[in-house]
């Protein structure tokens, strides 16, 4: 029964450091959330033709983005990506934490290109 109380702890822990990280007006929040609202140029000198984001190169595949391996589904979170994040959540709570170390791997390997195709989905027009 200690377990389920580490993690209920373990939980309130994250979810008080994410709620002060989105918050405060200390340095380090601000500083945190700065880093993250950073933006990732990925459209050439037009930015206004959707046309133009298809014709640039992607990131790397794989490649390692340490706050959202450090985060998690969290990142997701913060930077807008609803779906993706509810997705991760669930498969998380389901599995009943069995898959969590997976769900971490998958947000810290794929993050960029998540972050990279939602904009350019953003920009489409059909």
């Amino acid at each position: 029964m200690p377990t389920f109380w580490l993690v209920v702890l373990a939980g309130l822990a994250g979810l008080a450091l994410s709620l002060w990280l989105g918050y405060s007006q200390a340095r380090p929040a601000r500083a945190f959330r700065a880093a993250l609202a950073r933006e990732i140029p990925i459209a050439p000198a037009r930015a206004e033709d959707p046309a133009d984001l298809y014709y640039r190169p992607f990131p790397n595949r794989l490649q390692v983005h340490w706050p959202a391996l450090l985060l998690g589904p969290i990142w997701y979170l913060l930077v807008g990506l609803w779906v993706h994040a509810g997705i991760l959540l669930v498969l998380v709570f389901i599995s009943g934490g069995l898959l969590a170390p997976v769900v971490w791997a998958y947000a810290g390997l794929k993050a960029e290109e998540d972050l990279v195709e939602a904009r350019i989905a953003r920009r489409n027009v059909y």
